[in-house]
């Protein structure tokens, strides 16, 4: 009995000594995070009171625990670093891209140096094109050397370096979304109404193995990538019109010309937005060992079941993979350690085909190192300052502490132009199976109405720190598609008005205040979202429970969110905004344009299917469907403005999709050693942020 009584005790305080460790950590831990000059904690008391909304639904009357001044966030700062402005209207500090007017005489990186001098790699004018690309860096040439360390939250995330971290296609956007610019290509020409596309490239580019890539390289993507139907199933639609695939002729050695059977206005726009770089994907010298055209079948086969996959097809993707190290690349660094390698591993491509004024040869960075972690943890190492420069995974709900941690971490918080409509954008289900929820959601006056009963003033507040400015979705005010009237429709907060537009509809309450179908029974939205966004969701639902709409916030998974969605099983869906600063790019939200158009999955799949699927739309959204046709055979940009208006006219006058904030601007943070990183650009998946800002010249000065 003795020896278990001495057992049940030691047992009690081994707990109890377990506990005291774990309190002790947690205080150092809470400790590191909590926010420790006055104005820091002076904002978090702010945002606490407003975090305690969350938990109890706002009522009509009652008085908000947020105050609704702003200064304190503008203050938010750290003595001797300056504040920066949360709000840029303008860009600071871009690079420019030219053309090489000089004799060919080039520099190049040590460490390549280095292997020329052993014999390993051919000199840098032999290894440079004809003609390489100038850019022009914001702040300086060089120096070389470094490594770029960034942060992903699993390996198939490390897959954006080709998107956001090369961006090599034929053409790009400018660092601020305003007009296409030369990369493979040095000039276009576009002619016969927007039918014709040709496009002249660079001479004796060489592919990272140094291989010299041609026309016969986009040859091969035309013909046996993109037509090819176990390759492409189903043909991009940017790549057709009228029904049939665009024609791609070689006209000579280094110019190639597209052709489309009607006007594809948007193709420009297009392929500086991404299809650029899917043509680029496969170097005909390597991929034609996996393709049956090229070779054995039976021989690739075997391959392929060496590998584990049962197609010839899953080999030839997996071949052209960001992760396989030995296909040749365009981009400025290539993979040479994949996952599950800690840390992934790029390093500069020693034929990269663009120079600095001064003909040093791009990059000046050496290499760039992907670790993997859980969200939390990127951002607790991004705070403690060992991120080189990345915004991708930090989370607006830590703007506070990343602004307090600059000195500290020795770095600095650059705010870019968010080319997005607006974050938390509210589509109801104008495709509801439902034909009860249908007849109410098609009224204009309850989507009106739902918007009207936003108080987006707190939900500034109680998401994003008072930073954000309220508005419907829309193009911000940098977009040449802008439209103030409908960027501030019904976004006022106007309760009153809210119940007087159901009233109007017809929609009675019963014995708890909660209004009724028009076919009586209980009017009830569930909000469907997938992202971490309950707090504000949680706000909004309260508002609409203050007008009589009874309503609930149901987070889901990922998979099963875009499940509900496609199969329009929703009631309310909630995602973030697309690209409006180039609204015709991505009009998910103006128009049933795509998957993404949450608020009528059944039209946009009529529409992007040319009516073979799907349920026509009719009325205003059938006209606006017609418009953003029209806007496609439209390659002259007033031409494309004009209509855009007429679209943006009628979203405001049936609001189909209610906006709540925007103009939060994207926040990056970057190491006070690096160098030739804009303070202002425009941020966007359209431009391929920060693709845009040319990644290639940006530095590392110890």
């Amino acid at each position: 009995m003795n020896s278990f009584v001495t057992k049940v005790i030691l047992a009690f305080l081994g707990v109890l000594v377990g506990f005291v460790v774990l309190v002790q950590g947690l205080g150092y831990f809470t400790y590191y995070l909590a926010p420790k000059d006055p104005e820091s904690i002076a904002h978090a008391a702010a945002f606490e009171a407003a975090m305690g909304k969350v938990v109890r639904t706002p009522s009509k009357d009652a008085v908000s625990a947020v105050p609704h001044h702003r200064q304190a966030d503008q203050d938010l700062n750290i003595p001797g670093v300056s504040v920066p402005n949360r709000h840029p209207t303008a860009p600071v500090r871009l690079h420019t891209v030219t053309e090489w007017q000089k004799d060919r005489s080039f520099s190049e990186a040590p460490m390549l140096a280095q292997r020329v001098a052993e014999g390993k790699l051919e000199p840098v004018d032999g290894r440079l094109p004809k003609n390489p690309l100038v850019v022009v860096p914001p702040d300086q040439t060089g120096p070389y050397g470094g490594t770029w360390t960034r942060f992903a939250n699993g390996p198939r995330d490390i897959g954006v370096v080709e998107a956001r971290l090369a961006y090599e296609g034929l053409v790009r956007w400018d660092p601020m979304g305003r007009e296409v610019i030369p990369n493979l290509a040095i000039r276009w020409e576009i002619a016969d109404s927007g039918r014709v596309y040709t496009f002249w490239l660079r001479e004796n580019i060489k592919w990272s193995d140094g291989h010299p890539f041609g026309v016969d390289d986009l040859k091969f993507w035309y013909e046996d990538v993109l037509q090819d139907q176990e390759i492409t199933p189903v043909v991009p639609r940017d790549f057709k019109r009228g029904g049939k695939v665009m024609e791609f002729e070689v006209v000579k050695e280094s110019v190639i010309r597209f052709h489309f059977v009607e006007p594809n206005g948007l193709f420009l726009q297009k392929l500086a937005s991404g299809r650029g770089y899917e043509m680029l994907r496969y170097p005909a010298h390597y991929m034609k060992q996996y393709h049956p055209k090229y070779t054995p079948l039976e021989e690739i086969e075997r391959l392929a079941n060496e590998v584990g996959f049962d197609l010839w097809k899953q080999l030839f993707e997996d071949k052209y993979d960001w992760r396989n190290p030995d296909i040749p690349r365009l981009w400025p660094w290539v993979v040479v350690a994949p996952p599950p390698a800690r840390p992934s591993v790029l390093e500069r491509n020693p034929y990269y085909w663009k120079v600095d004024p001064a003909g040093n040869q791009l990059p000046y960075i050496d290499r760039m190192t992907f670790e993997i972690f859980d969200a939390e943890t990127i951002n607790l190492k991004a705070i403690n300052g060992e991120i080189g420069m990345q915004g991708r995974h930090l989370q607006f709900q830590n703007y506070p502490l990343f602004m307090e941690g600059r000195k500290k971490g020795d770095y600095r918080v650059v705010h870019w132009l968010n080319g997005s409509g607006g974050t938390n954008n509210i589509a109801l289900n104008l495709n509801h199976r439902d034909p009860g929820m249908r007849e109410v959601i098609g009224d204009h006056r309850f989507r009106k109405a739902l918007s009207l009963a936003l108080n987006r003033d707190e939900l500034n507040d109680a998401d994003f720190f008072g930073i954000a400015k309220a508005r419907q979705a829309s193009p911000p005010p940098t977009s040449p598609f802008y439209d103030p009237l409908y960027e501030k429709a019904y976004t006022d907060y106007d309760p009153d008005e809210a119940n007087r537009l159901m009233d109007e509809m017809g929609l009675k309450r019963d014995a708890d205040g909660m209004r009724l179908r028009l076919d009586g029974l209980p009017l009830f939205l569930r909000i469907e979202t997938s992202s971490l966004n309950n707090r504000i969701l949680e706000l909004v639902a309260g508002y609409w429970k203050d007008v009589g709409v009874n309503a609930e916030v149901k987070e889901e998974a990922r998979q099963l969110f875009y499940e509900r969605k496609r199969g329009g099983m929703h009631d309310v869906g909630v995602w973030g905004g697309a690209d409006e600063q180039i609204a015709v790019l991505d009009p998910r939200w103006l128009i049933p344009f795509s998957d993404e158009s949450i608020q009528a999955v059944d039209y946009a799949r009529w529409y992007s299917t040319d009516g073979k699927r799907g349920e026509e739309p009719t009325g205003d959204i059938r006209r606006v469907s017609g418009l953003v046709w029209e806007i496609e055979r439209t390659a002259d940009t007033d031409g494309q403005i004009r209509l855009m208006q007429e679209i943006l006219d009628l979203n405001r006058k049936n609001l189909w999709v209610i906006g709540t904030l925007g103009e939060v601007p994207t926040f990056f943070l970057v190491k006070n050693t690096f160098r030739n990183v804009p303070d202002v650009a425009m941020s966007g998946w359209s431009f391929r942020t920060p693709g845009n800002t040319a990644v290639e010249c940006y530095a590392i000065e110890e």
